[in-house]
């Protein structure tokens, strides 16, 4: 098998590559079925088999460009046709973007083919098991590298496939979702090992144990208990109004949306959250005054997002008002490369077109908001991508945590599902009540176990209650982090020491 598989030519290879692409995308939220993620890895694995490192990476490269390509095809046309139409620039242009997202996702995959390739060819004389957890800990020290930096993007992790699986998913309170990307890929690399070995009764049964995941996520809600604690009802909005109308709605025609929302909900509860950039201009002090006149009137708090700016720099915040105005602010961290900021100008400048509004200025203050004696968070947008920031939320004492987005931008739901998936993954990883709150959806509520309680339809105009329950539970993975990185640092260090060590 293995002279067989050596002598597979160029082109089979890339067939592979790409068939491998196709399999592993169409697992991601909103796609085909999750099942694929525990396989689709396989064809490129042979695909990359008795190669050069050099030539690994075109296939990683491949591989990664038409992964990320087919798993965020929403991109394309949100470039295309909303943002190219809102910031008035050619519809190639928007397609250019899209290919050089594709080419620079595609180059962490080229990376994990070469090392793979590298460290694969070197250790043949190593026990499986050893070279299954070596190679996952490539796959996962290359994935979080993809997250780093300001081009950094988590979205299309292997672990996202899972969201909907909630009994495999509550690894990641542990692991947090490194470790659920680990655990995937070792199982992809034993079915590669297998299927070169021919040895088919192995190969049913880890598809049967992997069949017997979906059994426990099915029959895991039934085992769940009823939450305590203190319930705390919170009213959301989503107004369904996209963003390039809100640009053309003065502050006053975007005040009545709010005051609609507040009247709707005030007698059922006193904290109402809003959407990010709620009002796409600073709010100005006639509206100020009314905003406080309402907070007095209805007596409620209300989250809101809009942009601030301060010393001259303009920040996407949330800001909480009460009956004496601004009470707190937080300003987003982790801004879109490209439409919310312009990452390593020397290199992008000439990608600055694609800037909607305004580029922003990164907030410095990890904010905890408190009404009632209820301590929360909110996080927005793109936030929801990372991990780091809501288990930073966490530790800093937030009891709940929620999600304010503008998904208006995106016509396909796809990109809304593969979203609201990060808002469950961070409710599982800090056992947290999580709510999502966009502009048109999804809008929705999940509990600590990743199961999604609540969701309000989508492409409507819509307030309702949510109730949770708050709570300072801090999970292992909240105590000690993603350490899954580490133990992959010490896994590939135990193969290098292994291979120097049988060399001489």
């Amino acid at each position: 098998m293995q002279e067989r598989v050596r002598g597979i030519g160029f082109r089979k290879r890339l067939i592979l590559a790409i068939f491998s692409a196709f399999m592993t995308a169409i697992s991601m939220p909103g796609m085909v079925s999750s099942v694929f993620v525990w396989f689709g890895l396989v064809p490129l694995l042979f695909a990359l088999e008795g190669n050069r490192s050099v030539r690994s990476f075109f296939f990683g490269w491949i591989f990664g460009v038409f992964y990320m390509g087919i798993s965020t095809y929403w991109l394309l046309p949100t470039l295309v046709k909303n943002i190219a139409l809102f910031n008035n620039f050619p519809p190639a242009y928007g397609f250019i973007a899209f290919i050089l997202f594709t080419i620079i996702e595609g180059f962490f995959f080229g990376i994990f083919g070469f090392f793979y390739t590298f460290f694969e060819n070197r250790s043949k004389n190593i026990s499986v098991l050893l070279r299954m957890l070596s190679m996952a800990s490539i796959f996962v020290l290359i994935e979080f590298l993809r997250g780093y930096g300001q081009l950094g993007f988590t979205g299309s992790r292997l672990s996202d496939a899972l969201y909907d699986q909630i009994g495999t998913l509550q690894l990641i309170s542990i692991t947090g979702t490194f470790g659920l990307t680990f655990i995937i890929f070792a199982i992809n690399y034993l079915f590669y090992t297998l299927l070169r070995k021919k040895d088919f009764k192995m190969v049913l049964l880890i598809s049967i144990l992997v069949g017997s995941t979906y059994l426990a996520s099915f029959l895991y809600p039934y085992t769940s208990t009823s939450p305590t604690g203190k319930r705390v009802a919170l009213g959301v909005v989503q107004p369904d109004i996209t963003v390039s109308q809100r640009y053309r709605m003065n502050p006053y025609e975007i005040f009545k949306v709010v005051h609609w929302g507040i009247d709707a909900l005030a007698t059922r509860t006193n904290l109402v959250f809003f959407p990010e950039g709620t009002f796409e201009s600073e709010i100005g002090n006639g509206i100020y005054s009314d905003l406080k006149n309402l907070m007095v009137q209805k007596n409620v708090n209300a989250i809101i997002g809009y942009p601030s700016s301060k010393d001259g720099k303009v920040y996407n915040s949330a800001g909480l008002f009460d009956k004496n105005g601004l009470k707190a602010i937080y300003s987003k961290h982790i801004l879109v490369p490209f439409t919310e900021t312009l990452p390593y100008p020397q290199i992008f400048g000439a990608f600055g077109f694609l800037k909607l509004a305004n580029f922003f200025t990164p907030g410095k203050d990890f904010t905890i908001f408190k009404v009632d004696g209820v301590r929360f968070a909110t996080d927005i947008c793109f936030e929801s991508y990372f991990g780091w920031l809501s288990r930073k939320f966490t530790n800093d004492g937030a009891q709940f945590i929620v999600t304010i987005t503008d998904d208006s931008w995106f016509d396909q739901r796809t990109a809304l599902v593969q979203h609201f998936a990060q808002s469950v993954m961070r409710a599982v990883e800090n056992r947290k009540w999580v709510v999502q709150v966009a502009d048109t959806g999804i809008t929705g509520l999940i509990n600590p176990y990743g199961q999604i309680i609540d969701v309000l339809p989508v492409h409507q105009k819509c307030a309702s209650v949510f109730e949770i329950y708050p709570n300072d539970t801090k999970t292992f993975y909240d105590r000690f982090g993603d350490m899954i990185l580490w133990i992959s640092s010490g896994l590939l260090i135990c193969e290098i020491i292994l291979i120097l060590w049988r060399r001489f």
